[in-house]
């Protein structure tokens, strides 16, 4: 398999969630759905849990953040968040004093990365109680290690221009894309979006969980080549891991 060499571990959960192991051995969860998420392994839903330093979350839709609340009880882990979704999350019982909190072109540090919010076309909400609850916007981020290496995780969106900008400020190394279509881009959309990132390797994810979710790699692999796009695509299954 390909392998990145950048010190990093990236570990497809299934659907949207994802984990890295940075260079000095932290654990952050990209999106927080692993125990209803029915493409994470068993497996996971425990390990994912030890040493978790940080989640970043992408926006407030069920099958993004239906476990954020405990994690953040059980780890303690710090929770990296759009400004606007701290008070849900306080009402939740997420502890103040976990919540990081900043809006879209803001950068904090966090487990030893910079970690700049992007935009994202998409929505953000949840069902409680019979009511749609407004939860914000939704962004991406761009994910900075400690050695340099860049990761630009698009979250859940349509392929943006915006995705231009990322590229000439950041020169992204990897990017994590959906391709499912339906809710996101589909691998078409997806391949014209690396052709704006330009990063050298892509993971995509957000497909297959559910009959909806139509989009593959493979086809992902054919569109990329439809729009000259050399980026590598490594496509994971979920529990897969790549370094």
């Amino acid at each position: 398999m390909t392998t990145l060499g950048k010190s990093t571990t990236i570990t497809w959960a299934g659907h949207g969630t994802f984990h890295l192991t940075t260079p000095e051995g932290r654990g952050v969860l990209i999106d927080a759905w692993l125990d209803g998420n029915p493409a994470c392994p068993d497996a996971l839903k425990t390990s994912l849990r030890q040493n978790l330093a940080a989640v970043l979350l992408t926006h407030g839709h069920f099958d993004h953040i239906a476990d954020l609340v405990s994690l953040a009880q059980e780890t303690g882990a710090m929770v990296v968040c759009q400004y606007d979704l701290l008070p849900y999350l306080e009402g939740q019982g997420v502890s103040g004093e976990q919540l990081v909190g900043f809006n879209k072109g803001g950068t904090v540090s966090v487990a030893d990365m910079k970690v700049t919010m992007t935009n994202a076309h998409h929505s953000s909400s949840m069902f409680e109680n019979g009511q749609l609850i407004g939860l914000g916007t939704p962004c991406g981020f761009v994910i900075r290690m400690s050695n340099g290496f860049t990761i630009y995780h698009t979250g859940d969106t349509s392929a943006t221009m915006d995705m231009q900008i990322v590229r000439d400020l950041y020169h992204p190394e990897l990017a994590i894309l959906p391709i499912g279509d339906h809710f996101t881009m589909d691998p078409r959309q997806a391949a014209y979006a690396l052709r704006l990132i330009g990063a050298t390797h892509a993971i995509p994810g957000h497909y297959g969980t559910f009959p909806i979710l139509t989009g593959t790699p493979e086809a992902l692999v054919t569109a990329c080549q439809e729009f000259g796009v050399t980026t590598e695509v490594i496509a994971l299954k979920p529990g897969e891991s790549v370094s």
